[in-house]
Parts: C-alpha cells; sequence; structure tokens
C-alpha cells in the first residue's frame, strides 16, 4: 500500500464523528492528573507498593494511532491501532485487564484458542438439514458501546465482590493532531480485549436468546463466530 492511499484511509476513519473527535488541545495532561487521582483513590486496593511505582515520576507520551492493513480482505480496510506504552494509563489498564480477565471465558461459547477449537470439533458431524457458518463482527473494537459496556463490566465486577474501575479518557495523536475516541475501546490498549471479550458475552447473550432458528452449536473466538444451524442458506440470511 502507497502513503497515499494508508493516509487516505485512516483519514476516513477519522472522520467518523461518532467514534473519533477532534481536538485543539493536548489531553496528556488531563489524563495524567486524572489516572492518578484515579491510582490514589484505590491504593488500598491496588497495593501501596504497585501504585508508588505507578506514581513514580517518568516520561509520559500520549498514545499514537497508526494502521493496519487487512490484506485477507476486499479492498484492504485499515485496522486502527493505539499504541499505548508509555501514555498516562497505559499502566493502570494493565492492571484492569488482570482484574478482568478472569471474569471472561464463563460461557459454551466460549474458545481458547485454535487447539480448543479443533478439539471442540473433532467429533462433530453436520446433518443433512443443518447449515455450517462463520461471520465476525465489522470493526469490533470501536463499536463497542462504552456507556453499556462500562455497565455490563460494573454488574459482573460487583457480583465477583470485585470494586469497579474507570475504563475511559481514550485519546490519540496522528500526524500532529489530538483527537478523543468518545465511543469504542481502543485497540492497543491491554485492557481492550478483555473489555471487548465481556461485551460480546452479553451482546451474544441476548442475541442467541432472541434467534428464531434453532442453533446446535455456537463457538466465539472474540469477536470470530462459528456456529452450526438448523436450516440452510435462505433461512441463516433472514
Amino acid at each position: 500500500m502507497n502513503a497515499t492511499d494508508y493516509e487516505e484511509k485512516i483519514e476516513r476513519l477519522l472522520s467518523d464523528v461518532m467514534t473519533y473527535k477532534k481536538v485543539n488541545y493536548n489531553p496528556t495532561a488531563r489524563v495524567t492528573r486524572k489516572t492518578t487521582k484515579l491510582i490514589q483513590e484505590y491504593r488500598d486496593i491496588i497495593g501501596s507498593d504497585i501504585s508508588k511505582n505507578w506514581l513514580r515520576p517518568r516520561i509520559i507520551q500520549p498514545p499514537k494511532l497508526y494502521g493496519l492493513p487487512k490484506i485477507h480482505k476486499e479492498g484492504v480496510p485499515i485496522r486502527p491501532i493505539v499504541s499505548q506504552i508509555d501514555s498516562p494509563n497505559y499502566e493502570l489498564a494493565n492492571h484492569i485487564s488482570t482484574i478482568l480477565q478472569p471474569l471472561v471465558g464463563h460461557t459454551a461459547s466460549y474458545v481458547k484458542d485454535s487447539r480448543h477449537f479443533v478439539h471442540v470439533l473433532r467429533d462433530l458431524k453436520i446433518q443433512e438439514d443443518e447449515c455450517m457458518l462463520n461471520f465476525d463482527v465489522d470493526s469490533l473494537f470501536t463499536n463497542v458501546p462504552i456507556n453499556d459496556c462500562l455497565e455490563v463490566i460494573n454488574r459482573k465486577l460487583q457480583d465477583n465482590d470485585i470494586p469497579p474501575h474507570c475504563l475511559e479518557s481514550n485519546f490519540f495523536l496522528y500526524k500532529g493532531q489530538y483527537y478523543l475516541q468518545i465511543d469504542g475501546v481502543a485497540m492497543g490498549s491491554p485492557v481492550a480485549p478483555v473489555v471487548a471479550n465481556l461485551w460480546m458475552e452479553h451482546f451474544q447473550g441476548q442475541a442467541i436468546s432472541t434467534e428464531p432458528i434453532q442453533i446446535r452449536i455456537w463457538k466465539r473466538y472474540v469477536d470470530d463466530v462459528f456456529a452450526i444451524v438448523k436450516g440452510g442458506k435462505e433461512e441463516v440470511e433472514l
């Protein structure tokens, strides 16, 4: 991909005003203050040694956006990645991901990795009246509704006697311009895959419970779904 096409595709992504907002200031300082306040507030929960290390002066850098071309898809769309290393809340996001990770995977659809998937399907046989299909979610990370997702996560934390944490304050720098990500989670943050997984578990539970087609098997790895359902192509497309 040449530089012109790459930049045009990034600019097209950033033109989505429902997801990104261009700002004329550097949010790094205010996010750093907010993160510091949050760490101090939860110092007893995080642990004094860890919190002291996080609060120690260090070089803070704004997150930076770059695009990863999806060469396996038609038109070579761009996957937005926000490098969070040395950002104000990188260490906190790492910590939150370790808290949330044990809450993932408690559904019948959960697939840990490709080896697990092969084991699940090893002895499976498709019946004549069944249809096998697979699909994924378009731009999952930026399409996670952050407010609804926070409610789901807070309920899970409370159900497991874990205090809720903040998952907001997403911003990044691209070609000297700062943007706020006003919805979704930033792909590149340590906590993003866990948050997306928790949202997908919630969403698929609602979707499957209202699906009129009989589903024999439904397996999911993040946003990739494999299913076997009763009926043919016409019933599935409906």
